[in-house]
């Protein structure tokens, strides 16, 4: 079950992350809406409300999880091959997003290092 609530929130967020390509962002959000069709599939009221709250960001952190959980749970979700492949597939591009974006870093003997984009640092080294 932990893969996929782990994909779910990956996916919600991932794929509208600044600072990635908009070909990756892409392949996040196609990955996470064939995730959310099967998981659709199997929800019922609860579980449904939670998935929609989720993506409309009105979800108090960790109320969508439960909700969902337990319906998951109850309808066997966390058992269904097809889902699970989808949510391994689905972290696996959001990791490759976040690899893609910054690649290798050596920071050997760095001070005051920032890695990512769009970041704003402000340092005074003495």
């Amino acid at each position: 079950m932990e893969l996929v609530l782990a994909a779910v929130a990956a996916g919600a967020t991932a794929g509208v992350t600044t600072g990635i390509t908009d070909a990756t962002s892409l392949m996040v959000r196609n990955g996470y809406a064939g995730l959310r069709d099967l998981l659709l599939r199997r929800l019922t009221g609860r579980g449904r409300e939670a998935l929609q709250a989720l993506e409309a960001e009105e979800s108090t952190p960790g109320v969508w999880q439960v909700r969902l959980t337990e319906d998951l749970l109850r309808s066997g979700a966390d058992r269904d091959e097809e889902i699970l492949s989808a949510a391994r597939e689905l972290l696996a591009r959001v990791e490759a997003a976040g690899r893609t974006e910054v690649g290798h870093v050596d920071l050997r003997d760095a001070r005051g290092v920032q890695v990512g984009s769009n970041n704003t640092q402000h340092n005074t080294f003495r």
